[in-house]
């Protein structure tokens, strides 16, 4: 059953404390299912992004909190979703959200379903938390391996993951053949670690796969850190790697002479609480800004952009675009008022690299007098 309500907008103007109301497109239908409600307030949409804003409350206990994070949510028509939570409310248990997709021109004038089937909750965060393996250990240790094909897993991160992305097939440990349990640290454990190819591997197994997370480092006496690399994957029942992400096996570029010097060290994210439902509301979907400036062949210190787009929504940048790569941006308007763009999502189309960041609010873009990135003036 769908309702109409009528002060979500007002609500949202003052949880943003910005002028965003000039560039929403009013919604506010709500969906009730296992005594939580999803109110879709509004949408925003240009020729490449749509961005809508809801709520999500509990209304029979604490569900909800402000560690809450959608799990299995969508938008039909529009693809590489993500989102962030905005603002909680505790005397109301209600979180609000804003969404984001691709999908830009070709939803507007189109109806589109707004659906979340789960989400997550009650979030423990485990930081800087000693392992105590002695890495000492794995000098002389020389572990079997198994062949893991890059282009059947779900993901990966880090500065050394297009090097193996591209070699399609790599080597890793073989998996299980150590049961290393991490100080307080129920839901992960170490399975294998040793030299592969040169590069320490560290493998680990997680008890559940729904967004459980975290990362291992290594770290020295002087304070020098050493960031890994990652690989998700799964086994199958022939004990063949398979997709999935039962296991993340992180890659290490260091000599086996210097990791004696390090220590591992882990960051953890455990998510208690996971709530299904059957959320959705249908709506059209209508350009509210289809203005944009675009500057090409843009210098930019040691980088050269392609293209930058500047959009009420956003700002894209365009280019041989690195996966370390991270531009900070400032918008400075006809009055002064500055607006930084805090969100960024990654793409590729056609071979290309771009990564469109998200204001902190809308903007006219024909107020916009300066733009910056990493502080450097941008011809307008």
């Amino acid at each position: 059953m769908f309702v109409k309500t009528i002060s979500s907008i007002n609500k949202l103007i003052t949880i943003s404390g910005t002028p965003i109301f000039q560039f929403l497109q009013p919604i506010e239908l709500t969906s009730e299912d296992n005594g939580i409600k999803m109110e879709v307030i509004a949408a925003m949409n240009d020729d490449k992004t749509l961005i809508v804003y809801l709520t999500m409350r509990d209304l029979t206990g604490e569900r909800i909190d402000k560690t809450m994070d959608l799990y299995n949510y969508s938008i039909n028509g529009a693809t590489m979703f993500t989102h962030e939570l905005v603002h909680y409310d505790e005397s109301t248990n209600t979180a609000t959200i804003r969404m984001i997709a691709n999908g830009g021109n070709k939803l507007n004038g189109k109806k589109v379903t707004v659906r979340v089937s789960s989400f997550l909750s009650d979030k423990q965060y485990f930081k800087d938390m000693e392992t105590q393996v002695v890495l000492a250990d794995v000098i002389n240790y020389s572990p079997r391996v198994i062949s893991l094909n890059m282009r059947n897993i779900p993901g990966g991160s880090g500065d050394l993951f297009p090097e193996l992305e591209e070699k399609g097939i790599i080597n890793i440990l073989n998996v299980d053949e150590k049961s290393i349990e991490i100080p307080n640290i129920d839901f992960v454990k170490i399975t294998n670690i040793g030299y592969v190819d040169g590069r320490l591997h560290i493998q680990t197994k997680w008890n559940d796969t729904r967004d459980d997370h975290g990362f291992l480092y290594l770290l020295n006496a002087g304070g020098d850190r050493i960031e890994s690399s990652s690989v998700a994957f799964g086994i199958d029942e022939q004990g063949s790697t398979a997709y999935g992400r039962e296991y993340l096996e992180y890659i290490y570029d260091i000599e086996p002479q210097e990791v004696s010097n390090y220590s591992l060290y882990g960051s953890f994210v455990k998510n208690n609480n996971y709530t299904e439902g059957k959320w959705a509301t249908t709506f059209k979907i209508e350009a509210v800004d289809k203005s944009k400036r675009v500057i090409r062949d843009v210098e930019l210190g040691n980088s050269k952009l392609d293209e930058i787009t500047i959009q009420p929504l956003g700002i894209e940048i365009r280019g041989n675009i690195k996966d370390s790569d991270r531009f900070d941006i400032e918008a400075t308007m006809d009055d002064g008022t500055k607006i930084t763009y805090n969100h960024a999502v990654i793409g590729e189309t056609n071979g290309e690299t771009y990564i469109k960041y998200f204001p902190t609010s809308p903007t006219k873009i024909e107020n916009i007098k300066e733009l910056r990135i990493n502080g450097l003036l941008v011809e307008l």
